[in-house]
């Protein structure tokens, strides 16, 4: 049995840039994991379970079974898995915790079977699931283009803190992109700088998300948690992803700490965060042959 922990992402900047031809929209953005996790415990078995201590996952169309479906199939390896994912990332959130659970999936059938694939294999098929899956994989700092899987790694040299709030409305991801209509280019290389620089007030003047109004326009709640952050002392409050989470960015972990105890409001989710230089810990294996 192998236990892990996988960590949530947020967008910190992100912009579309156009539609393919097989309908995917082109993104540029950066993405950054957080210390918000799910935990995975999967054990050998000879078929494929997915369980969730949350209601309402279906049990063989979610992105754990796809990922062990995917393994197998490209492995060839005769057997499954039992796995179990305990759900701290909230659902329809732009958190990421679908990848997030996939990826684990990917790492933790790979060292539990020594199948011993690298992680531009794991990559392709994790794509395959989704297109954060490479960055759940990889995790910590990124600029991510194509349709987020083409992923080039950045070291921050300032740390930084995060307050996340997410109301309890959720976005589904393809409905915001459904929605989506052509807004203002960002300029996500000024973001970049911004980060590199360890310069909040920069990062804010140019960080964005071209699906916020789409986001908004199925989830209006999303204002409340913006105006929870502003209230609590955040300079800009940004969205995640297709959303619903908003966040802040502070200078430290006390910051953070006192802006999330300071948020007021009905919200499933409201939590001070560290940015994290990883994706996935494994925080216990045994009983591999």
């Amino acid at each position: 049995m192998i236990r892990l922990r996988c960590y949530a992402k947020l967008n910190l900047s992100l912009d579309i840039t156009g539609k393919r031809p097989d309908g995917y929209h082109e993104l540029d953005g950066i993405m950054q994991s957080i210390s918000l996790s799910d935990t995975g415990e999967i054990e050998r078995a000879d078929g494929i379970t997915t369980t969730f201590d949350v209601p309402d996952v279906d049990p063989v169309s979610n992105t754990a079974y796809a990922a062990a479906r995917a393994f197998f199939d490209h492995t060839g390896i005769p057997g499954g898995a039992n796995i179990r994912i305990i759900k701290r990332i909230p659902r329809m959130s732009g958190l990421g915790g679908a990848s997030a659970n996939a990826a684990a999936v990917l790492v933790g059938l790979n060292r539990l079977y020594g199948a011993s694939l690298d992680g531009q294999t794991l990559a392709e098929l994790g794509v395959r699931i989704g297109a954060d899956v490479p960055f759940a994989l990889i995790g910590g700092t990124a600029r991510a283009r194509g349709i987020g899987e083409v992923l080039r790694p950045l070291r921050l040299k300032t740390p930084f803190y995060a307050v996340v709030v997410k109301p309890r409305a959720g976005v589904p991801t393809a409905e915001a992109f459904r929605r989506y209509r052509a807004s203002a280019p960002l300029s996500i290389s000024m973001v970049e700088f911004a980060l590199m620089k360890g310069d909040i007030p920069l990062f804010e003047q140019y960080a964005g998300n071209a699906l916020g109004i789409a986001a908004l326009s199925i989830a209006p709640q999303i204002l409340n948690a913006a105006s929870a952050l502003k209230a609590a002392g955040a300079g800009k409050a940004l969205m995640s992803g297709s959303g619903s989470a908003m966040f802040a960015l502070f200078p430290s972990l006390e910051e953070a700490q006192a802006a999330a105890a300071r948020v007021e409001g009905d919200f499933e989710l409201c939590a001070a965060v560290s940015f994290m230089d990883r994706a996935i810990d494994i925080l216990w294996e045994g009983n591999k042959k």
